[in-house]
């Protein structure tokens, strides 16, 4: 019995030092992938327009006869676009000033040439900025200081003598940030996703760390699951095959040394042979029983390995979330 508890804290110590030297070397491991990924990426400066919606108000049915007058002129064409204009970088872009990073004084944006602005009204903003019309179709933003993440809404009237093949779209005029970029993404299309995981709302650093040691402590779980769910088996399998071998004679063999043991600690060795300690086996005849990570019963095991198999599911989805393919 001695024997079997000190090969149990062995087993259990060698775990709870495995474990810890993997958590330290996970830890150190995604610190420092992250660190290296962050500063060969860098931050990232850069504006977006996103268009939220586009739609032609003169669109009607052909058997209707509809007239729409804007400044006492009639309009052909006429559309609306909300568009978000958004700070998508990492930086601070100052707008004004000695520190000013644009060239100029503002983002330059402009419609097709066939069209022209006739309205825009500005709907909802996080930092004060305004809109000007530089020209019929053309127009800019001015802004003192635009921090990361903060944006503003802007609905923007445009018309048209003729019929447009494509929806008329802003588009940047120049690069006007300087070692930056202004992008127009029309979402109408694209359609993003509604909704942002909580490790993606962290700044980018602290969410590429996290998900390369949420990655790289799934993978291992998972492979530590694994080995585990073999090791039982083996182990049952072994302890399954030894008992149809030789239980029967290691059953006469402990009535053979019953003066040296007790009804209770017979019994306890019938129901667990592998603890029988060392010594006690030498006129055994036939083959020590020997395993350390048997399931207790066939329908045990079955129902441990569904669950771990659950596990495995689970943690190889969450690889995929964090690292999407």
């Amino acid at each position: 019995m001695e024997k079997s508890n000190k090969v149990e804290r062995r087993v259990s110590s060698f775990f709870e030092r495995f474990g810890l030297v993997l958590g330290i070397v996970v830890g150190l491991v995604a610190l420092v992938i992250g660190l290296l990924s962050y500063l060969a990426m860098g931050q990232k400066t850069e504006i977006a327009a996103q268009v939220l919606a586009c739609d032609e108000l003169t669109t009607y049915h052909p058997e209707l006869e509809a007239k729409f007058i804007y400044a006492g002129e009639e309009v052909a064409h006429l559309w609306k676009l909300k568009v978000k204009f958004v700070n998508s970088g990492d930086k601070t872009i100052v707008g004004m000033g000695n520190q000013a990073n644009i060239i100029g004084e503002g983002l330059n944006f402009m419609f097709p040439e066939d069209t022209k602005i006739l309205r825009v009204e500005e709907e909802a903003d996080t930092f004060q900025s305004d809109v000007a019309q530089l020209d019929v179709n053309k127009f800019q933003i001015q802004f003192s200081q635009w921090r990361s993440g903060e944006y503003m809404i802007s609905s923007f009237y445009v018309a048209s003598e003729q019929p447009l093949a494509v929806d008329p779209c802003p588009a940047a005029l120049n690069r006007d940030i300087i070692d930056g970029d202004v992008v127009v993404q029309d979402l109408t299309k694209e359609r993003p996703s509604e909704q942002m995981s909580l490790i993606d709302r962290l700044p980018r650093p602290m969410s590429l760390s996290g998900k390369i040691m949420g990655g790289i402590s799934a993978g291992v779980l998972t492979l530590l699951f694994i080995i585990t769910l073999i090791w039982a088996w083996i182990d049952t399998v072994k302890k399954f095959t030894w008992e149809k071998r030789y239980l029967s004679s290691f059953r006469s063999y402990l009535d053979h040394i019953e003066p040296a043991l007790s009804k209770s600690i017979k019994r306890r060795y019938e129901n667990a042979p592998e603890t029988l300690p060392d010594n006690l086996w030498a006129n055994f005849e036939g083959k020590k029983a020997s395993w350390s990570l048997d399931f207790p019963n066939k329908p045990a095991g079955t129902v441990i390995t569904i669950i771990l198999a659950f596990a495995v599911f689970g943690l190889s989805c969450l690889i995929l979330m964090l690292f999407p393919v």
